[in-house]
């Protein structure tokens, strides 16, 4: 069970604008006032900031929109994290956070009237391309307008919500593409690739021949954004998502239903796009810059038609460009690594997964291995952690160092490398089990440690089978230094 956090009093923001405000007091967010293109240069923009470790971007001179704005980049730091959950800037922290959330959902609320209402679009006014919408990556098949929207459906058998993040392709200006995991077979069953989701809402309704009411939520909190996606037992849990954000948040959400249907949405939302999903159509979707850093796309999927859109006044979109670092905050998935090794194993003293890496992860484990039978019990932790979106997930690479080893310094790992892996002996191919669809994915494990290993010579004076006598500063030594670094004049 997560401790409890001090962050589970209420958060000091209500939507995204007053978000945002604090992270520009912060230094962390900064407004773009010279031209940009949405034709590719505004996803650029936004992938070299993020390469920077740079601030959030509110884009204000948008080219072919005068009175539009574009919000990016807001949750992609432990900084502006820990601003969004109310916590230190600790990645531990923040996952105990949410943790502590998810296992103390709080129900949200309906109001009657809500600021993402404050102007209706209906009939011939409804345009899906009247706010800023970038092409993100320059081979795009066209502007996504879904990215960080909370995609709404409804559970037809009890009436619960789902919210999750879905790409949707602008096909003209009253329709648009939904995928959702991936193409779809008419007629396909529900539960095929789990029991959870937007797409078992849709093909649900799709069995008995109806339409689904569909609404995306733009611009919407961080906690709302960040829980849309993440894992929650939408299928166990009233409106998960929404209760979920409101453990985070320390206070219920509030929703207001749409105008069209009898979906709920977050009030404080910049934009609600309120329609259907079409049943027994499909369209391609794509090409997409995907978050590996290649273009994929898909020929079946969901056809949404828009019939309202209704935002507040003074509009402002916000997305994000899908690539290895983006703005959602995978990097957790190395506290979460962390925090389940070490509860499990005593012997693990540090452990990291490489951010770039995204949904493949390359993973490093620092553990006192004494014995070879250390290294099959840390695979075998490490192969028993549980699965939890962006948080913790099982390495496609898995290399095992020595305690004391910094697991973050890639310079380091690859002289253990050199110096410690035996290629005939200490890389292991591991089949493991799979997501609930789809096949098995095999890990690849590396013994990178240097004890255990006799026939490794270390060098004249040592003799063979000992531990090689390591010639680099200690980390109580590193430690001194970093206190003294600015008296000595090297800051």
């Amino acid at each position: 069970m997560a401790t409890e956090p001090s962050a589970r009093s209420r958060v000091d923001y209500k939507d995204i604008r007053e978000y945002a405000a604090l992270l520009e007091r912060e230094g962390l967010l900064r407004r773009v006032q010279a031209e940009v293109d949405l034709n590719g240069e505004i996803g650029a923009i936004c992938a070299r900031s993020l390469d920077q470790g740079g601030p959030g971007l509110l884009f204000e001179n948008i080219k072919d929109y005068p009175d539009g704005k574009l919000i990016t980049n807001i949750i992609s730091t432990t900084p502006q994290a820990a601003i969004a959950f109310n916590t230190d800037q600790n990645d531990d922290r923040i996952l105990d956070v949410i943790h502590y959330g998810k296992e103390h959902p709080i129900a949200p609320t309906v109001i009657d009237a809500a600021p993402c209402q404050e102007v209706v679009h209906t009939g011939d006014d409804v345009d899906l391309y009247m706010f800023p919408t970038p092409v993100w990556h320059e081979k795009d098949g066209g502007p996504y307008i879904g990215t960080t929207a909370g995609v709404t459906t409804m559970n037809p058998e009890n009436g619960y919500i789902n919210s999750g993040l879905y790409r949707c392709m602008i096909l003209d200006k009253t329709t648009m593409t939904a995928e959702m995991r991936g193409d779809h077979e008419i007629g396909e069953d529900p539960m095929k690739r789990g029991s959870q989701g937007g797409h078992v809402d849709v093909l649900k309704n799709e069995r008995v021949g109806k339409n689904s009411p569909i609404a995306l939520a733009i611009g919407m909190d961080p906690l709302l954004t960040y829980v849309a996606g993440q894992g929650v037992p939408s299928d166990e849990l009233e409106h998960a998502e929404y209760a979920v954000a409101g453990g985070w948040r320390g206070e219920p959400v509030e929703l207001v239903k749409c105008k069209t249907n009898d979906l709920l949405v977050p009030a404080h939302s910049e934009i609600i796009i309120e329609g259907e999903v079409l049943a027994y159509e499909r369209s391609p979707d794509g090409p997409w810059g995907e978050n590996a850093d290649i273009y994929n796309g898909y020929q079946k999927v969901f056809v949404v038609k828009a019939t309202c859109i209704t935002h507040r006044r003074d509009p402002m979109n916000y997305g994000l460009i899908c690539r290895p670092l983006q703005d959602y905050p995978k990097f957790l998935m190395a506290a979460g690594l962390r925090n389940n090794l070490g509860s499990a194993l005593d012997i693990v003293s540090d452990a990291h997964v490489f951010p770039r890496t995204g949904n493949r992860p390359f993973a490093v484990v620092a553990a006192r291995v004494e014995k070879p039978e250390d290294i099959e019990t840390i695979i075998q932790a490490v192969e028993s952690m549980p699965r939890e979106s962006y948080l913790s997930a099982l390495p496609r690479w898995l290399v095992i160092v020595d305690e004391g080893a910094d697991v973050r310094d890639r310079d380091d790992l690859l002289w253990r490398f050199t110096l410690g892996v035996r290629p005939d002996k200490d890389i292991i191919v591991r089949p493991v089990r799979g997501r609930s669809f789809g096949p098995a994915i095999p890990m690849l494990v590396i013994d990178a440690t240097f004890k255990n290993k006799p026939e490794l010579e270390w060098g004249p004076g040592v003799d063979v089978g000992a531990d090689p006598p390591v010639a680099k500063t200690t980390p109580e030594m590193a430690r001194r230094l970093d206190a003294r670094w600015q008296e000595l004049g090297l800051d």
